[in-house]
């Protein structure tokens, strides 16, 4: 079986060997000079041959790093660019290995079907120094230091090949899965690091900008955000958040703990969606998210009167904690364990929603039971505040990658605080409405700003939802939008308590509902009517 499809896969490349040829050779060369950004416009399908030059006696490889903003560029160590020594992506990189004798290396790059501006960046490697993705038996480059990222709205995965050891020029390199002893590649360790372009900015200046800040490990450590290191015997395969529209540049930098050597991958970029190539916007896949802005708006509207004066509108605020438990509990439930559409689910989440807002209410107007109410609303502040906790790089602890432990803590944390401030009732009530009201605005706002701060409850989503995100290392961008918005939180948290105190003084602390006002009412007139109707006393 395994001979057959050796034969296969052999018959495949020689017939796209053959079709390849028919193209024209490279035409003309780029001079890149080592450790020097290069950037060359190509034409539609134009092939160029790249020469690196300046390369010294001491290097023994050299990792080159060929990148544009959105479409897809071609590096290839075959002027015929052949598939098994061919890697198209807008990040792609090769791994030269020089001859003995060789002061310079060649490679080829070519533009797909429109025109593209690449840039090229070469790094030599002495030969004490791994060669990143060497020791690949996954991907199509023998020598592939590249990171193959896929991503959905709720994980990135990012991919690599294992490194070997470096090895003088001339010689052959150690066997990769011989022996997992010291002296084999199987003392290499592996750091992920993570860079966040500038919020609301896809061009492709800040992407080049970002791009050479992660390319040389000296760079990588000054300016990347380190997530996670890795064993050789660890998989090759991490997981980083999916942020919709905001820009994050990935990198990995192999090391050699006994040589205290190191070097870098190619880096890999994502904005987690597609981007036009006119005005660089952010594409929505479909047009769901136009349900979600209007309804997030909505309740953010609703989210600013409570912070505001929700201690004052009793009926107004169960309306809107009932609907937040109920739809969030209905949409997390109906999204993990059915296949319906999102306008179905959608619809779930809306009218799930408004029966338990309007059931909560109801407990509030017909029984006047506000102590059991309060309590219910506890549990959204505790909900909320878990969130805010976990959004910290407290989530990325080992302990929490397993969901029971996370849950349980989470639940711990839920409970809690309205159990701590129950006995405080009144308190309790306003800074929930307060909080949670507040941050209601700003995830209002985060629909058309793009911001992280919306990540703080959609990761407890992305979390309950999709069994996989447990392995994520969630590290959130905090830049000039969050400052601002979370200056607009703490504002509007302190001056909603304040205001709702102010407004409740000289009241009581629950006043009766509208139904048991009426009851009392109603009582009092027919007891103004019952003497009347008594014999007179003798």
């Amino acid at each position: 079986m395994g001979t057959g499809r050796s034969l296969l896969w052999a018959l495949f490349l020689t017939s796209t060997r053959c079709l390849i040829l028919q193209q024209p050779p490279a035409t003309g060369h780029i001079k890149v000079p080592l450790l020097e950004h290069v950037s060359v416009y190509l034409e539609p399908n134009e092939h160029k041959r790249v020469v690196i030059t300046n390369i010294s006696r001491l290097a023994a490889s050299v990792v080159v790093q060929v990148y544009s903003h959105v479409l897809n560029v071609t590096v290839s160590l075959s002027r015929h660019f052949f598939v098994d020594s061919s890697y198209t992506s807008s990040s792609a990189g090769v791994v030269l290995i020089l001859n003995p004798d060789a002061a310079k290396a060649t490679f080829y790059v070519k533009a797909g079907e429109e025109e593209v501006l690449a840039t090229l960046f070469a790094l030599p490697y002495a030969a004490q120094d791994p060669v990143p993705g060497a020791c690949n038996l996954e991907f199509i480059l023998d020598n592939d230091p590249n990171l193959h990222l896929t991503y959905n709205v709720y994980e990135t995965a990012v991919s690599f090949a294992p490194a070997n050891l470096g090895t003088d020029r001339g010689t052959f390199p150690p066997a990769c899965d011989v022996g997992t002893d010291g002296h084999t590649r199987w003392r290499l360790t592996y750091e992920l690091y993570q860079y966040f372009l500038p919020e609301n900015d896809h061009s492709d200046t800040s992407l080049s900008d970002g791009m050479s800040k992660m390319s040389s490990v000296q760079s990588i450590m000054a300016n990347g955000l380190k997530i996670t290191t890795i064993q050789s015997s660890q998989k090759t395969r991490l997981y980083g958040n999916s942020y919709v529209g905001i820009g994050v540049i990935y990198n990995v930098i192999v090391r050699d703990p006994l040589l205290k050597t190191s070097a870098a991958y190619a880096p890999v970029s994502t904005y987690t969606c597609d981007l036009s190539t006119k005005g660089y916007e952010c594409k929505q896949s479909d047009g769901n998210f136009i349900y979600i802005q209007v309804l997030c708006t909505v309740i953010g509207i609703y989210g600013l009167l409570l912070c505001l004066a929700g201690h004052r509108l009793f009926e107004a605020e169960f309306l809107f904690f009932g609907f937040l438990i109920f739809g969030f509990m209905i949409f997390v439930l109906v999204t993990r364990y059915s296949a319906l559409d999102f306008i179905r689910r959608f619809a779930m989440l809306v009218g799930g929603g408004l029966f338990g807002g309007l059931l909560l209410s109801l407990v509030r107007w017909r029984f006047d039971r506000p102590l059991i109410c309060v309590a219910i609303v506890g549990l959204v502040l505790g909900f909320l505040v878990a969130a805010i906790i976990f959004f910290t790089p407290l989530a990325n602890f080992s302990l929490f990658h397993n969901d029971l432990n996370f849950w349980m803590v989470y639940a711990f944390i839920t409970l809690v605080i309205p159990t701590v401030l129950l006995p405080f009732a009144k308190t309790l009530n306003i800074i929930t409405c307060a909080l949670v009201g507040s941050y209601a605005v700003i995830v209002a706002v985060g629909m058309y700003v793009y911001s992280s701060l919306t990540y703080i409850i959609l990761n407890i989503i992305k979390r309950a939802i999709d069994p996989d995100f447990a392995m994520v290392y969630s590290n959130a961008p905090f830049q000039r939008t969050e400052y601002i918005l979370t200056f607009v939180w703490v504002f509007l948290v302190i001056n909603g308590t304040v205001l709702q105190f102010v407004l409740a003084r000289n009241r009581s602390t629950f006043p009766p509902s509208l139904y048991q006002k009426w009851r009392r009412r109603r009582n009092a007139a027919i007891g103004e009517r019952t003497p009347l109707l008594q014999p007179p006393v003798i």
